[in-house]
């Protein structure tokens, strides 16, 4: 017993040795500003569905988006372990007992998904209440909180899983049917519903079975945990300066090729090395990212009216603001490598080259922003607000780019 209790507390030690490390962050990250940005994009995003929800379309597929919505917070399930590669050498013997290791990280990890879960089913219960289904938003909830622990039960199946192919199979099996068990709920009567989803959990159970499974899943988990901290540290790194952990390099082809168009010369060693690293590390696909979701919330929140059209301007200069940030991230990589001081290159060529990438990304990234929202506004007939989200988008990319120079000039300095 006292074994099992002294890796609880292990547990317990590094998560509170994790919350101690990232408070420094956390505070840098208070003071940047980030915190009143995402409070201002929340404020209109929400102001843009309480518009839509007192016009709601005919025929809007509220089921549907709903059903979409809730499979990909039911599905996901995230689990922090703290385990780290040496703990193969150091806890492997105790494999027998990690289960009381992993019983209060399961734990963390479905209150943490469930409050998620529950947060966004209540931001959408306004617009379900208006779809006719039989079955009240309140009356599903508990049924969503099953559902959720069923979810998380098949994940740590997957992950125990000994080949990779048996593992995403599943994990698309458990996807689709976590779809249509929400379907059921949202569109049929409560009994029925609940029926169809005992019989689709079954279903996964009985296929989770069959592939060959690993005790404990020890490699999984330390890939899993190197993952989350590394997420956590690009994103502290947006607003402070920290170490970095080692970071696999993506392909990216869709994207690869744009460093093929840049000639191959001592003066553009920088830029080329900084191209390739915003587009093999995930600072580029962040920025990917980040992109993507603010065009979708600039062109909801642009089509759906609110502030008579400004709200979707605002929500694409808040976006531009943060991909301008992002992309500004790259003049950390490199910062410190050794090699920079055996190579005779010039150190204002770093830094130009640094502000040339930072800059063409936030290009890159605040035309698409701009389009959508003024897209949305224009076909709308709001000229003036689809003008400025695109002229916004666009002057924020040279301040933006000046505003790293000089900072890159400063940190020179000192």
């Amino acid at each position: 017993m006292r074994m099992e209790a002294d890796l609880e507390a292990l547990r317990r030690k590094r998560a509170e040795a994790w919350r101690k490390a990232v408070t420094p962050y956390v505070r840098d990250m208070a003071r940047s500003g980030f915190p009143s940005v995402a409070v201002l994009a929340a404020l209109a995003a929400l102001s843009g569905y309480t518009a839509f929800l007192e016009n709601v379309p005919p025929g809007f597929p509220i089921a549907a988006v709903g059903a979409a919505l809730m499979t990909l917070l039911l599905v996901r399930s995230p689990l922090r372990t703290h385990l780290r590669p040496a703990d193969a050498v150091f806890l492997m013997p105790r494999e027998h007992e990690m289960e009381r290791y992993m019983k209060a990280a399961r734990r963390s990890g479905y209150l943490s998904g469930s409050a998620l879960t529950l947060a966004v089913w209540l931001l959408y219960a306004p617009l379900y209440g208006q779809s006719g289904a039989p079955t009240g938003a309140a009356a599903l909830v508990p049924a969503l909180l099953v559902l959720k622990a069923a979810n998380d039960a098949g994940a740590w199946q997957e992950r125990r899983m000994a080949r990779e192919t048996a593992r995403r199979l599943c994990r698309l099996l458990r996807t689709a049917l976590t779809l249509a068990a929400v379907c059921a709920l949202l569109t049929k009567p409560l009994i029925a519903a609940l029926g169809f989803a005992a019989a689709a959990a079954a279903l996964q159970a009985a296929v989770c079975w069959l592939p060959a499974r690993h005790r404990f899943p020890w490699q999984r988990l330390f890939d899993e945990e190197a993952r989350t901290r590394r997420r956590y540290e690009r994103f502290f790194r947006s607003f402070t300066d920290l170490p970095s952990e080692a970071e696999a390099p993506a392909r990216r082809p869709y994207a690869a090729w744009i460093a093929g168009y840049i000639r191959h010369s001592r003066v553009n060693t920088y830029l080329m090395l900084y191209t390739l690293t915003l587009v093999r590390t995930d600072i580029g696909g962040m920025l990917i990212r980040l992109t993507a979701v603010g065009a979708l919330a600039g062109a909801v929140t642009g089509a759906s009216g609110a502030l008579a059209g400004w709200a979707g301007a605002l929500v694409s200069w808040l976006f531009a603001l943060a991909a301008g940030v992002q992309a500004g991230t790259v003049r950390h990589a490199h910062r410190h490598a050794v090699w920079r001081h055996l190579y005779p290159l010039p150190e204002a060529g770093r830094r130009r080259a640094a502000v040339r990438v930072a800059a063409a990304a936030h290009f890159a990234g605040a035309v698409p922003l701009g389009l959508a929202a003024g897209l949305s506004a224009a076909l709308d007939g709001r000229y003036a607000p689809a003008l400025a989200a695109l002229a916004g988008c666009l002057a924020l990319v040279p301040a933006t780019a000046f505003r790293l120079r000089r900072k890159m000039e400063r940190e020179a300095a000192e």
